[in-house]
């Protein structure tokens, strides 16, 4: 029971990481695209 708990708690941290990765990566794209647009 203990390992399956470890699993899950691993698969719980990949997945926020990956939705925080994502967010972060939004986030700097439409940085990106209003410094651009700004530029013009």
């Amino acid at each position: 029971m203990i390992e399956i708990q470890i699993l899950i708690a691993t698969i719980y941290i990949l997945y926020y990481s990956l939705i925080g990765v994502t967010i972060i990566a939004f986030a700097l794209i439409i940085a990106l695209v209003v410094i651009i647009s700004k530029q013009k």
